[in-house]
C-alpha cells in the first residue's frame, strides 16, 4: 500500500477513507458531551454528579443505613468502583469523602469517621528549649500565647528547628493503639497516626511491625573534644550522615530563614537568658564578639557588685577548685603546656632565659646551700618510692585505669556494646544492674569497662547514644490494640509536617488542608438526610439502565426527597463549560418551593423573599445582597463573601482579631501562610502574632496586634490583600433531560418539583398496582372462607396440589395466584378471629386504593402531598442561616463611583436615626424670609443633621464615642422629599448606645492625597485638635475613634489645614476667635485635644479655614441671618474669649457660620423639617456688631436646625462643616 500520483495504492478493503479534521472534532465533540454528562455537571432533579449517584446507591445496597455500624471506605470505593464507576479509586473516595465534610456541603449526606491521626494528652513533645511537654500543656501555653519549637525533618532528610502550631484537641474518645520501642517508650494514639521510619517514608501506627526501624532524634551533650569554647552545648544527630549539629546553631538557621535578622548583624549566636540549654529561635540572637564579650561582662559585673550570693558562691567555689589536687595538678600542666608553647617562640625564650638566668644566678647567689638541697632531696625520694612494691602495684593500676577511662580506649567502648547487645538479646533493659550482672559474666576477670566509667567517658549518660551505635535507629518492639479510648490531641509543624517527640522519634502531624488517610483506615455510613434521597427507589419510581459492563443497573437519578442540589450546591468543570452552584439553606429552599407548588405564575423577584442568598457551610457574611436578584434571574453572577471576626484583648493589654468563621471553600492554612508572607514582606505591618487556635468546639484564628497598631486599618488590610474576604463565583449549569442548560432559580426548584411529581406518581402507580394484586387474593381467600367445608373437601380429595389447584379454580372461578394463596393458607386463618382479621384487612386494603387513586388522580392533591413532604423535610433537618447577610462595601470589588452620577444632593438624618439622600431640585428656590416647604414626612421625629455633598464624596460620620465612621455618598438611598428614609443601623455597626453627631462630606481627591494633608477636629466645648488626615482616611465598617471625648462634649467639624490661611472659630453667643493653625500642635488619634476658645458657658458652633479676602455667612436659631468679611476680625491668640461676630441679642444664638461667595445658595433646614432654599445675594453684607435680616419665617416652636451653602461655581474646599 502507498502513494501513487496523490491516491493510494494497494487500498486494504478495511480501511475507510475520511477527513482527519471531521474525525478529530467528531471525536473531541463526543469526549465532551462524554464528559459533560458523565462526570463534570449535576443532574438538575437530584443535584449529584454520577459518582456521587453511584456512590449512595452503592451504600444503600451495603445497608449502610445512619443507624447501622459502618464500614470501611475501601470496601464502598470499590463496591462503586467495581459495580458502577470504572475509574480510579482516588476519585471515588474523594467523592465520598466530599459528601462527608461539614465544610463542603451544607448538609452532609455521609457520616465518616477515622480521618485525624492523633496522640493521648500525657504523650510528650520533644521541644528546642530542652524540654519534653506534654500535649495537655502544649495547648495551655498556646491558648497563653507562648510560642514553642521543637525539632523536624525537612525534605533534603535534615534536622532542623520549626515552629509548633495551633497544639489542639482533634477527636473526643478516639480508639487506641499502643506502640512500644526498644528504649521501653511507649507510645498511645490513634491506629492510623503515621510514624516516620529509617527510610524517610511513613507507616501508619497499627500497620508497623516488629522490628520496624524508626526515625530517631539523638541528642548529646558537647565536650572538650570539640570546640572547648563550645562545652555543655547541645547538639544534635544529623541521622542521614552521622553528623552532629549544634542545636543553638539550628535556632539561628530558623531566624535567619524567616528574616528575624541576618548574618550581618554579627558572627557570635548568643543566649538572651544565659541558659545555652534554650535553643528557641526566639533566645538566640547575633552579636559581634566584643558586644557578645561586654554583655557578659556586664551581668557578671552587675552581680559581683549587687548578688551577694553570687559572690559567695563563687568564692566557695574558688575554694573548693584549688583544694582539689587534681585540680591544682590540671593548672600546673596547663601552665606547663602553656609555657612550653612559649617557650617555641623565639623573642619569649631569649627574654626568658634571660630573665630566668639573672633570677637563678642572683637567687643562688643569695642561697648558695639550697642548689645542692634541693637535688639531693629529690633523686633519693624518687629512688626510695620505686623500690617499694606497693607503690609499683599502686601505680600499674593507676596506669591500667587511666587507659579504660580514656574516650579513645576502642577496646573497652567495644567491651562495653557486646556487655549491651547481650543484655537485649536476653530482652532485658539496659541499665546499670543488668550490665553489671552481665559484665561479670561475660569477663569474668574484671577486664571490662564498668559501667559507669563507659556510659559517662563514651555516651555522655544518654542512653539512646547506646541504642545508636547498636542498632543506628529506634525499633519497635510491639503494637498492641487496647481497650481504652480517651481524647487525643495533634499539632501542625508548616512544610515539613513531622515532628519530635519525646521518645526520640519523628512522627506526621496533622494538616490543614491534607488529603484524608487511606480509604483502608476511614469508615463511613449514610446519614438520615442522605436516605430521603433514596426513599421509594425499589417503587420502580426513577429509571435504571446498564452498568459499564452491562451485568448490572444502576439509576440513571435518585428519588431525591430533599432538594439536594439548590441546598448542597455542586461544582465541577467540563469540556468548555463549568458549573458552580452555593449551598442554601434548606427552610428558606423549602418556602420558596412551597410558594410555587401554591403559586407557579411566581417570578424569581417573589422567590428571593423567602431564598434572600446562598447559606454556606462555613458561616461568614455575604456582601452583596442587593445583587443577589439579578444573580438569581440570570443563573450566574458573583456571590461576595468576608469572614466574620470579633475583637479581644490579650493578657498584656494588646488587641486581637479573631476569625471565627472564614468563607466557603478557602482552605484555612492557606490563609496563614499568605498573611505570614504579607508580614515578613512588610505590606501588612502592626501584627505581632499570628497563630491558629481551632479545635473540636470551632475556628480562632487569632492575629494579634502591636499595642501602637489600629485593628481597623489591620482588618482592612487583611480583607484587601488575603482570601479572608473573596467571591464565590455562581453558575446554574446542569444537565436537563440530559443537556447541558444554565437556569434561573426558578426553573432550578420548577424542575425539581417536576421530578418529585413524576416520582410521587410512579410510587403511587407502583403502590396502586401492589395493593391491587393484594386485594385480588384477598378476594379469593374470601371467597374461600365463605365456602370453607367444600374448599377443604375439594383439597382433601386431591391427589396432589395441582388437582386440588385446578378443583379449586374450577368450582369457585378463582385464577391461578388466588388458588395457589388459598392452598398456602395456615389453618389459623381459619380461627374467628383471623376470619375477622382478613375481612378488615380486605376493606383496608380497598381503602388504600382508593385514597391513593384520588392523590393520582388529581392535580391539586397530587401537589398538596408533595408540598406535605417538602414542610416535613423542613421540620425534620431544617435549621438556622449560618451566613449573615449585608450591603457593605467590598474591599476587592470594583470602584463603583465610575457607575454614579456626581451630582450635589442632601443628606438628612433625623434624631430618631433615619438617614436618606434627596436631589437638590426637590427644593426650588424662593425669596428670603419665605416660609419653606417640608422636607420629610416625620411624625414625632426631628432633622438632626442636614449637609449638602456630591454623590462622590465620601462621608465622615462623628458619634457621641468619638468613634467615626465613613460612607460613601451614594450609597445611601435616595428618596422623595417626604420619604421616611433609611435607619442608620442597617448601614453601620454601631453600637447600640451610639448616635451620629455630626456629618462631614470630603471629597475623594482629598482622600487620595490625605498624606499631604493635616485636619483640625474641633468639638462643641472648646478643645481643638491637629492630626495627619492620613489616620483617619480610611475606616472599617465598624468605626475607628478619632478623638477623646469627654461627657456630653461632641465634635463640631473638620477641617484641611492650608498654608497661608487662619482658623476662625465662632461661638453660639456670638464671639470669634482667629489664629494661626501653627498654634495648634500635631497629636495622635486618642488625644483630647487643647483649648481653642474661652467659651464661659457657650459652645463652639463652627470652624473654618479663611484667607483675608473670604466673607463669612452668619445664621442664627431665629432665622436671621448676615454676611461679614474677614477683615472685620482682628487677629487673636488660641484659647481667647475672641471678638463679636454678630448681635445675639434680638437674632437668637448663632447656629452656624459658612465661607460663602456672591455666586452660591443657601440652604437652611428647621427641626420640624421646613427647608427654604435661596440665593445669598439676597442677604446684605453687614459689620461683626449687627444681628443681620431675615432669612426664614419660623412657626412657632420651630428653630433652624442646620444650614448649608450650594456652590454654582468649581470653588470647593473639600471639606464640609456642621454643627450640633
Amino acid at each position: 500500500m502507498f502513494l501513487e500520483g496523490g491516491n493510494l495504492v494497494g487500498q486494504s478493503q478495511n480501511i475507510i477513507l475520511t477527513n482527519i479534521s471531521k474525525e478529530m472534532k467528531t471525536s473531541y465533540l463526543s469526549y465532551a458531551m462524554s464528559v459533560i454528562t458523565g462526570r463534570a455537571l449535576p443532574d438538575v432533579r437530584d443535584g449529584l454528579k454520577p459518582v456521587q449517584r453511584r456512590i449512595l446507591y452503592s451504600m444503600m445496597e451495603l445497608s449502610l443505613w445512619h443507624n447501622k455500624p459502618y464500614k470501611k471506605c475501601a470496601r464502598i470505593v470499590g463496591e462503586a468502583m467495581g459495580k458502577y464507576h470504572p475509574h480510579g479509586d482516588l476519585s471515588v473516595y474523594d467523592a465520598l469523602v466530599r459528601m462527608a465534610q461539614d465544610f463542603s456541603l451544607r448538609y452532609t449526606l455521609v457520616e465518616g469517621q477515622g480521618n485525624f491521626g492523633c496522640f493521648t494528652k500525657d504523650t510528650k513533645v520533644r521541644l528546642a528549649d530542652g524540654r519534653c511537654l506534654s500535649f495537655e500543656d502544649l495547648v495551655k501555653e498556646h491558648q497563653e500565647g507562648k510560642e514553642n519549637y521543637t525539632f523536624t525533618i525537612d525534605n533534603d532528610k535534615k534536622i532542623k528547628i520549626a515552629k509548633i502550631e495551633n497544639p489542639r484537641l482533634t477527636i473526643k474518645n478516639a480508639k487506641l493503639i499502643k506502640v512500644i520501642l526498644d528504649n521501653n517508650e511507649e507510645i498511645r494514639c490513634t491506629p492510623n497516626h503515621r510514624f516516620l521510619l529509617k527510610t524517610g517514608k511513613y507507616k501508619e501506627a497499627q500497620g508497623l511491625k516488629e522490628n520496624d526501624s524508626l526515625m530517631p532524634l539523638y541528642t548529646k551533650y558537647s565536650d572538650k573534644s570539640g570546640d572547648p569554647n563550645l562545652v555543655g552545648y547541645e547538639q544534635i544527630n544529623q541521622p542521614f550522615n552521622n553528623s552532629w549539629t549544634y542545636s543553638h546553631i539550628l535556632a539561628d538557621n530558623w531566624n535567619i530563614e524567616n528574616k528575624i535578622y541576618t548574618k550581618s548583624e554579627g558572627r557570635t549566636r548568643h543566649h538572651k537568658d544565659f541558659n545555652k540549654l534554650n535553643n528557641n529561635p526566639t533566645n538566640i540572637v547575633r552579636m559581634n564578639w566584643k558586644e557578645h564579650w561586654k554583655t557578659h561582662y556586664d551581668i557578671a559585673s552587675d552581680r559581683h557588685k549587687n548578688d551577694s550570693e553570687y559572690r559567695l558562691k563563687i568564692a566557695e567555689g574558688r575554694i573548693k577548685f584549688w583544694n582539689d589536687n587534681e585540680n591544682k595538678k590540671k593548672y600546673s600542666i596547663a601552665m606547663s603546656n602553656k609555657n612550653k608553647l612559649n617557650w617555641t617562640n623565639k623573642e619569649y625564650r631569649e627574654q626568658m632565659t634571660k630573665t630566668l638566668s639573672e633570677v637563678n644566678k642572683k637567687y643562688i647567689a643569695e642561697h648558695p646551700e639550697k642548689k645542692i638541697e634541693f637535688s639531693k632531696r629529690l633523686t633519693n625520694t624518687l629512688k626510695k618510692m620505686w623500690q617499694t612494691p606497693e607503690y609499683k602495684l599502686k601505680m600499674h593500676e593507676k596506669i591500667i585505669k587511666g587507659n579504660k577511662n580514656h574516650t579513645t580506649n576502642k577496646t573497652g567502648k567495644i567491651k562495653f556494646l557486646n556487655i549491651c547487645k547481650q543484655i537485649l538479646e536476653s530482652k532485658k533493659i539496659i541499665c546499670e544492674k543488668t550490665y553489671e550482672e552481665t559484665r561479670i559474666v561475660a569477663y569474668p576477670n574484671s577486664r571490662a569497662t564498668k559501667w559507669e566509667t563507659g556510659f559517662n567517658k563514651y555516651f555522655n549518660n544518654n542512653l539512646n547514644l547506646i541504642f545508636y551505635e547498636i542498632s543506628g535507629n529506634h525499633k519497635v518492639v510491639n503494637v498492641k490494640f487496647i481497650t481504652d479510648r480517651e481524647d487525643v490531641y495533634d499539632l501542625t509543624v508548616n512544610d515539613t509536617h513531622n515532628f519530635a517527640l519525646a521518645s526520640g522519634i519523628f512522627v506526621h502531624n496533622s494538616v490543614d488542608g491534607d488529603s484524608p488517610a487511606a480509604s483502608r483506615y476511614t469508615e463511613a455510613k449514610l446519614n438520615k438526610i442522605a436516605e430521603e434521597m433514596l426513599v421509594d427507589i425499589d417503587k420502580n419510581t426513577v429509571d435504571f439502565t446498564h452498568n459499564y459492563d452491562n451485568s448490572l443497573t444502576e439509576p440513571t437519578v435518585l428519588p431525591a426527597k430533599i432538594p439536594n442540589l439548590i441546598i448542597n450546591g455542586a461544582s465541577g468543570i467540563a469540556v468548555g463549560m463549568a458549573t458552580n452552584i452555593p449551598t442554601h439553606n434548606l427552610n428558606e429552599v423549602c418556602d420558596a418551593l412551597t410558594l410555587l407548588i401554591d403559586k407557579p405564575e411566581s417570578e424569581v423577584k417573589d422567590l428571593v423573599q423567602y431564598i434572600k442568598a446562598p447559606d454556606f457551610p462555613t458561616g461568614a457574611t455575604i456582601l452583596n445582597q442587593y445583587d443577589m436578584q439579578s444573580i438569581y434571574e440570570t443563573g450566574r453572577g458573583a456571590v461576595y463573601v468576608r469572614a466574620n471576626y470579633k475583637i479581644e484583648d490579650t493578657k498584656k493589654g494588646h488587641k486581637k482579631i479573631v476569625f471565627t468563621e472564614i468563607p466557603y471553600k478557602v482552605n484555612k492554612s492557606t490563609v496563614i501562610e499568605h498573611i505570614a508572607k504579607l508580614v515578613n514582606d512588610g505590606e501588612i505591618k502592626g501584627i505581632a502574632d499570628l497563630r491558629d487556635e481551632s479545635d473540636k468546639e470551632g475556628m480562632r484564628l487569632v492575629v494579634e496586634i502591636n499595642s501602637n497598631a489600629e485593628s481597623e486599618i489591620i482588618i482592612n488590610n487583611l480583607f484587601k490583600h488575603t482570601e479572608l474576604e473573596t467571591s464565590f463565583p455562581v453558575n446554574f449549569l446542569v444537565l436537563d433531560k440530559g443537556q447541558p442548560k444554565l437556569m434561573d432559580l426558578k426553573q432550578v426548584l420548577k424542575a425539581y418539583l417536576d421530578h418529585r411529581i413524576e416520582v410521587t406518581k410512579r410510587w403511587l402507580a407502583f403502590d396502586i398496582d401492589k395493593l391491587q394484586k393484594k386485594l385480588h387474593i384477598l378476594k379469593g381467600l374470601m371467597i374461600a372462607i365463605a365456602n370453607i367445608d367444600e374448599a377443604i373437601a375439594i383439597i382433601k380429595s386431591s391427589k396432589d396440589p395441582n388437582t386440588a389447584k385446578q378443583g379449586l379454580i374450577n368450582r369457585f372461578k378463582l385464577d391461578d395466584i388466588q388458588a395457589q394463596a388459598i392452598l398456602d393458607m395456615k389453618l389459623q386463618k381459619l380461627t374467628g378471629l383471623e376470619i375477622d382479621n382478613l375481612k378488615k384487612e380486605f376493606e383496608e386494603t380497598k381503602k388504600q386504593i382508593e385514597d391513593l387513586k384520588s392523590i393520582l388522580d388529581s392535580e391539586q392533591k397530587l401537589k398538596e402531598h408533595i408540598k406535605n413532604e417538602i414542610l416535613d423535610m423542613k421540620k425534620k433537618y431544617g435549621d438556622l442561616r449560618k451566613t449573615q447577610i449585608t450591603n457593605e462595601k467590598i474591599t476587592k470589588n470594583v470602584n463603583l463611583r465610575e457607575f454614579v452620577e456626581n451630582k450635589k444632593e442632601a443628606i438628612l438624618l433625623t434624631a430618631n436615626g433615619y438617614i436618606k439622600r434627596m436631589d437638590l431640585q426637590e427644593y426650588h428656590i424662593q425669596n428670603r424670609a419665605g416660609k419653606g416647604i417640608k422636607s420629610t414626612k416625620i411624625e414625632e421625629d426631628i432633622i438632626k443633621e442636614f449637609v449638602v455633598a456630591n454623590t462622590h464624596d465620601i462621608l465622615y460620620l462623628f458619634t457621641n464615642k468619638g468613634r467615626l465612621y465613613t460612607l460613601d455618598c451614594f450609597t445611601i438611598p435616595e428618596a422623595s422629599r417626604v420619604a421616611k428614609g433609611r435607619h442608620i443601623v442597617n448601614i453601620l455597626k454601631m453600637e447600640t448606645d451610639e448616635t451620629i453627631t455630626n456629618i462631614i462630606p470630603v471629597t475623594v481627591e482629598i482622600v487620595k492625597e490625605s498624606a499631604k494633608y493635616q485636619v483640625i477636629i474641633v468639638t462643641k466645648h472648646g478643645k481643638i485638635k491637629k492630626m495627619q488626615f492620613d489616620l483617619i482616611k480610611k475606616i472599617r465598617a465598624n468605626g475607628l475613634k478619632v478623638i477623646n471625648i469627654l461627657e456630653k462634649d461632641q465634635v463640631v467639624t473638620v477641617r484641611l489645614v492650608e498654608e497661608s490661611k487662619k482658623v476662625f472659630i465662632v461661638s453660639e453667643a456670638g464671639k470669634a476667635v482667629l489664629f494661626e493653625p501653627n498654634n495648634v500642635r500635631p497629636m495622635g488619634r486618642q488625644a483630647a485635644g487643647v483649648k481653642a476658645m474661652n467659651l464661659g458657658n457657650s459652645e463652639i458652633v463652627s470652624v473654618n479655614v479663611v484667607s483675608d479676602d473670604d466673607k463669612i455667612l452668619f445664621v442664627s436659631r431665629l432665622g436671621y441671618a448676615k454676611i461679614t468679611p474677614i477683615v472685620e476680625f482682628r487677629e487673636t491668640k488660641r484659647g481667647a474669649k475672641g471678638t463679636i461676630a454678630m448681635n445675639v441679642k434680638n437674632a437668637g444664638n448663632i447656629l452656624k457660620a459658612l465661607i460663602v461667595t456672591s455666586a452660591n445658595e443657601v440652604l437652611v433646614i428647621t427641626e420640624k423639617g421646613i427647608v427654604i432654599r435661596t440665593y445669598l445675594e439676597q442677604l446684605p453684607e453687614l459689620s461683626r456688631n449687627t444681628k443681620g435680616v431675615r432669612l426664614i419665617k419660623l412657626d412657632e416652636q420651630d428653630f433652624v436646625k442646620d444650614v448649608d451653602i450650594i456652590e454654582t461655581t468649581t470653588q470647593d474646599s473639600g471639606l464640609g462643616d456642621n454643627n450640633e
